[in-house]
Parts: structure tokens; sequence; C-alpha cells
């Protein structure tokens, strides 16, 4: 993308236009870097872009395309550094990103309004910023993950949604469709490593069936079909033991496997894997065959995949809690400190977050009531203090940490509609009950000395910053 114009005569055209330049070559030889999985090699050539930029800057030259230009490649650092395994230094430049941008939507959004007041023919629809700051949170979200921050991963996550949805993305026949797909191609394998497996499987069915109503996955799409949405309800179908489902997508990525685009061993390796599970013994075998051909390593990873235990989803755990809750009442065993609800008072908890058939691929998907989100949380935080009086502590980290997440989906809402009257959401109180309760549950898995605790312990911390505007 050009961003620089080129510059009128004068006595310094000669070093910007060579600081331009040199911003543009390195820029671009790091975009190539990237594409060709050499994230090292990417940073090296982004450093060197950032300095040509940092040359305009001390120039003083006032030039309006470098807050852009700066914006960009501090965005395209997320991701490098995200695979080079430094989460901290991508959190960190795009959150740089993320403020270029806003004040550019801000510039963008004044803008509009002038010409809105003059009586000025514009085109409807948002502002590029918006979507631009949209993708920042989703690279973001993806750094999060990686560092093992749920919150603060699924919040980005939402706020990128959210953008896009706001864009009009997710509606039908929508030009943007292919952009509703990426995002949830991502999401599904956000929602796999740190958030909610069910939510995961709708993020990455919805992909896959907008990629197809497109006619194709061209090869621009790749990377999300195949690279992130097509896996993830391979997995999750799998682990279900819906065979059909699963082997139908394995044979899409095997598909694009064929075309050149990815390794044939892998693919070869999933259906084997699932076929044999599935108890179809010989149609795997040749599969397996093909698949070892390539690599045994490829069958192993399979393997450890298909028999990796997956977290509970909030269903799962709201599911615990009623049915423990239910034995304890009926073996009149009494209720320890904190007054649990009853096991109808869970089930109707369940139903209102996670029943119905509205497709929900976030927190703000969740609520569709909004003032009932400070009740559902509180409900939320009590219930997982019962999963932790009785050691079930990962069905206690989901519930917990949805409670957090549902109050920064409608902390997001009220800020978005202050001219409606009823957004008015009294959170405080819930909000300190949920916060209270993911404090005690990751100080129980401190003493225990789980690894987790660390990742969790400044998860929260950005839990309260972030929920700070609407708790006062």
């Amino acid at each position: 993308m050009r961003i620089f114009r080129r510059r009128g005569a004068s006595q310094d055209r000669d070093r910007t236009e060579q600081a331009i330049q040199e911003y543009r070559t390195a820029y671009e030889r790091g975009l190539a870097a990237e594409q060709s999985q050499e994230p090292a090699q990417a940073l090296a050539e982004f450093a060197r872009a950032q300095h040509a930029l940092d040359r305009l800057d001390a120039a003083s030259l006032d030039l309006p395309e470098v807050p852009q230009a700066r914006a960009g490649l501090l965005y395209a650092m997320g991701r490098a550094r995200t695979d080079v395994g430094d989460a901290t230094g991508a959190v960190a430049a795009l959150d740089q990103a993320e403020e270029l941008y806003q004040r550019m939507e801000s510039e963008q959004l004044a803008t509009q309004k002038e010409g809105e007041q003059r009586g000025d023919r514009q085109e409807t629809g948002p502002v590029p910023a918006v979507l631009l700051t949209a993708d920042v949170r989703l690279r973001r979200a993806r750094a999060y993950a990686e560092w093992g921050r749920p919150f603060s991963a699924l919040s980005d996550l939402d706020m990128s949604i959210g953008g896009y949805m706001r864009a009009g993305a997710f509606a039908p026949l929508s030009d943007r469709s292919g952009d509703a797909a990426r995002i949830l191609a991502v999401g599904a394998a956000i929602q796999l490593r740190v958030g909610d497996h069910e939510l995961a499987l709708e993020c990455g069915h919805e992909s896959l069936a907008r990629y197809q109503e497109m006619g194709r996955i061209g090869p621009e799409a790749i990377p999300y079909a195949i690279g992130f949405a097509a896996p993830v309800v391979s997995m999750l179908e799998a682990a279900r033991g819906q065979w059909d489902a699963a082997l139908a997508v394995d044979g899409v990525i095997l598909e694009a496997a064929e075309l050149g685009r990815a390794g044939t061993s892998g693919a070869h390796a999933r259906i084997g894997v699932h076929l044999r599970e599935a108890g179809r013994d010989a149609e795997a075998a040749g599969h397996l065959a093909m698949a070892a051909r390539g690599s045994h390593d490829r069958i192993a990873e399979m393997e450890r995949e298909f028999g990796s235990v997956l977290a509970p989803s909030l269903r799962e755990a709201l599911l615990e809690a009623e049915r423990a809750e239910s034995t304890r009442l009926a073996g009149g065993v009494r209720a320890g400190a904190m007054d649990p609800l009853d096991p109808l008072e869970i089930r109707t908890l369940r139903l209102s977050l996670c029943g119905g058939d509205g497709a929900r691929f976030s927190a703000t998907g969740r609520m569709s009531v909004v003032n009932a989100v400070p009740r559902q949380v509180t409900s939320l935080a009590r219930v997982g203090h019962q999963l932790m009086a009785s050691d079930r502590l990962s069905a206690a980290l989901r519930v917990l940490w949805e409670a957090l997440l549902l109050c920064d989906a409608a902390r997001r809402w009220a800020t978005l509609n202050t001219g409606d009257s009823t957004a008015t959401v009294p959170l405080r109180e819930a909000e300190e009950s949920a916060l209270a309760g993911a404090a005690g549950l990751v100080d129980i898995l401190e003493r225990a000395g789980d690894p987790m605790s660390d990742a969790l312990t400044a998860d929260l911390r950005n839990a309260r910053e972030r929920l700070g505007p609407s708790a006062h």
C-alpha cells in the first residue's frame, strides 16, 4: 500500500525522498519475510523501516502520512514479535498502533461530522480507521492468547468482532463478508486456546460457511480458512465423535494441501487418525501410510491432538455445578460459608447464557438482555465459589473469567449507546464480585505452584484496568 505521496521541490526533498524510499523498501522486505515465515528477518527489516520514519519525524517536516505509516509498521511488528515468541513486545507494539489508529479515527470522525454539518454528500459507513483498530485488536488478541491471558485475549477478540459487526461485515451479502470470515477464523483459534471450545466451534463453522458462500477458498483466504478455522472445526467435531462432520472438513484441508498450498503429510495423518478412531481401520491404513512417508511425527501430533483434554466450556462448567449441587442436596450435605445457588437457578443461568439458536462468537453474543448482566455476573461469581470449594478449578476458571468478560461487554455496550435511556447498567457490585472470585482462584493456583498463576495474575490486573471506568 502506497502511503507517501511524492513531495514537491524543496532543499530537503532529496533527503526526505531517500528516507521515504528506505522506509518503503524495508517495510516491503519485512512483509515478504513474514510471508516466507522468517519473523526474525522481518523484525530486522521493520527496525530499518522504523529508523527511516524516526528520521522523518526528527526533520520536523510534519508529514501527515507518517502516523499512518508508523501505525501500519507497528501492526506488522506485532505479528512478527508474536511469531518469534515475544508476546510482551508484540502487545507493546500493538498498543502503540491502537493509540495511533484511534487518534486517526477521532480525526476522521470529526472531519465526517463537519462534512455532515455542511451538507456534503458522503459515503455511509464507518471511517477507515475503525476497521484498522479492529484488526490491531485481533492481532493483539492472538498475542495475549499465546501469553496465556484469557480475559485480555477474549476482550480484544470481542472488540474486534464488534468493530466489524458495526461496519456491516456480518450482514447478509455484505461486501465485507470475507473480513467477517477472517476475523472468525482467527477467533476460533483464540477461543480454542484460552476460551470456550463451544464458541470456538461456532466461530470456525461460521467462518468456513462464509468462505463457501463466497464460492471458493481463494489463495488469500487459505491462511485463515485452512490455517485456523478448518483445523479447529476438525479437532472439535472429532472430539465430539461427529465423524462425518470432522472428515468433511478434513477433506477440505487435504484438497488445499494437494493443490500445493500446504504439506499433504499432516492432512493425511489427520484423516487417518480420525478414520481409525471412528473404527474404519481399512480406510485409515492408506492415509496413515501416506502420512508416514512424509513424517511419522505428523501422526503422533494428530494422536496427541485427538487425545488432548479440553477445558470445560461455560455450558459444561455450569452443568457440572448444577449436578454437584443436586448431589449435595440429595445427600443432605450442608453448604459452605457462601450461600450457593440451587440447581434450578444454575440451570436458568446456563440456558440464558448458553441456550437458544443465536450465533455466539464471544461474550457480547451471550448478552440477550444487557440489563440482566449484573444479576448474571453475580450468579456466575457465586457458582465460581461453589466450584472452587469442591476443587473444580478448571470449571471455576471458565465461569469466573466469563463473568469478567460479560462485565467488559456490558461496559462497552453502555459506552456505545450513551443516547439510549436504558444504557445505564449498574455493574459496580457485580464486577467486584467477579474480580474477587477471580482473585481467589488465582491465589489458590499460586499457592499450589500452578504455572498458570503468573499469567492469570497479569490478566486479572488488566481486567481491573479495563473494567475500572464502569466500576466507579
